[in-house]
Parts: structure tokens; sequence; C-alpha cells
């Protein structure tokens, strides 16, 4: 059975969430020799799809594919593991699939939620899942407290760690594995990664994704998928990009070995 990972912040749009799901997925699937699968849990279109340049299925009626498709599935009793990857789209042939959204408004239920972990992981050998900022969301505290792991994807900033780590620390988040990243990390700020530490007494292991430009461009021009791939295939092209990937594979790295989610080989 296959491993879910969980990608949260307890801030919207300060924690870079998607991105940072992104590029581990990513980066995970075109270096080790595993098949993964990156969803969220909306059933409408996502900022996740936007970024691998992925469109709307479905335009009304019939949903033949992505999450809506499943959900008819779930409804009918119907849903078989090995069936899941009919309704996915392919990112890296064999590595990694996305589970999107469509153009419906419903809202994921507990049920399909559920459900769709449990068929899911049965499917794939690690689940990526892009989750909803905060705590207030039902369906976030159930993803929450069915992951294996949660990446908790924070912003350098001091007065919103304050509030996360001294004021108001999640109960879904207790006893649970956790990994922690500040994201968009700034190494020239007096509020380091050592000081980050210290303040709040992290025992869990925490990490630094720093800005990179060209990260950002592939985002903001929906080319995710060839920036990966392009450069894991020729390290040398873009020498900007080192830092950011070496930081992406350490994360990769420790939840191989701390959490025993090693399922294929280095490639």
């Amino acid at each position: 059975m296959g491993k879910t990972i969980v990608s949260w912040s307890p801030v919207h749009g300060q924690g870079a969430t998607t991105s940072n799901i992104v590029a581990l997925a990513s980066l995970y699937s075109l270096t080790h020799e595993s098949h993964s699968l990156i969803t969220h849990t909306q059933l409408n279109y996502s900022s996740l799809e936007s970024l691998f340049e992925k469109k709307k299925t479905g335009i009304s009626g019939f949903e033949d594919s992505g999450l809506v498709a499943i959900e008819r599935l779930i409804n009918s009793n119907l849903i078989k593991p090995e069936a899941v990857h009919d309704y996915t789209e392919t990112i890296y042939s064999g590595r990694l699939d996305l589970l999107g959204g469509t153009y419906s408004n419903d809202e994921v239920t507990e049920k399909m939620l559920g459900t769709l972990l449990k068929v899911t992981e049965n499917a794939y050998d690690l689940v990526w899942v892009d989750a909803h900022s905060g705590t207030r969301n039902d369906i976030t505290r159930k993803t929450l407290n069915n992951a294996d792991l949660i990446i908790v994807n924070l912003p350098q900033n001091r007065f919103v760690l304050d509030h996360f780590f001294l004021e108001e620390f999640p109960n879904e988040l207790k006893g649970k594995n956790i990994v922690y990243i500040i994201s968009q990390y700034n190494t020239d700020s007096q509020f380091n990664l050592r000081k980050i530490k210290r303040r709040y007494n992290i025992k869990e292991m925490i990490y630094a994704l720093p800005f990179c430009g060209k990260y950002k461009e592939a985002i903001n021009n929906s080319k995710v998928t060839e920036y990966f791939y392009t450069r894991v295939a020729n390290p040398k092209k873009d020498a900007t990009s080192w830092e950011f990937f070496h930081a992406v594979n350490a994360v990769n790295k420790h939840i191989n070995k701390k959490y025993g989610l090693v399922i294929g080989v280095e490639a």
C-alpha cells in the first residue's frame, strides 16, 4: 500500500503550499523509480492544474475524467484501485499522474475523501495531496488526520510563526509525522532557520526552500512540467536553479529516510 503526503499551511496565500508540493512531487517522480499521484481536495479546478498546463475537464453533464468522474464511481460502488489510472492525466509517463478538478462547483464529501485516499493508496506508491489552508474546513481536518506525513508550509514571517507555534498550534498536527518548510526563504534575513528553530523549540525536521526566479517564471507560464524535466535531464542547463533543486531533494531524501517511504530506487 502506498503512502499519503499532504501539503498544508495554516495561512492562505503565504505558505506556497501548491508550488511546494508540485516541486516535491515532480522532482521525486523524476529521480525515483516509483509511480505517484498528485491531487487536491476540491472537485472544481484549482491552481494545481494550471501549474501543469492542464485544462478543465468536461464542460457540462457527463464527466469522463478527474475527481467528478471518480466521485460518480464511488457513489455507484464501482471504484477499484486499478481503474483510477483511467481517470487521471499523465504528467511524467509511468512516474507522475494528476487527478484534477472540473467545472463542478460541488465540494468533496468526507465519504468520498475517505474512499478516494484508500483506493489511490492502493493504486500508487505515493499520493501527494494539496490541501486547503487552515483547519476550519472539515475536509481539510479529515485529510490531515488521514495523512502519513504532513508537510507544513510556512512563510518567513515572525508574526505568522508566533501565532502558529505559540498561540494556536492545531490539534490535527499533534502526534503526526511532520516536516516543516519555510517557503520563499531569504538567506539574507536575520530571521533565519537557526533562529526559527530555537525560538519555537522545533524538534521536527525543518527545511528552507529558497525563492527561485526560474521556477516562478515556469509557474507563471504554466511550464512546470518542462521546467523540471529539462533540468533533471541536463543539470548544467540552469545553474541558477541548483540551490532550489538541492533544497527540494533534501526534503525528499528526508521523507524517504525518516518515514520509511522509500518505494523505488533513485533513478
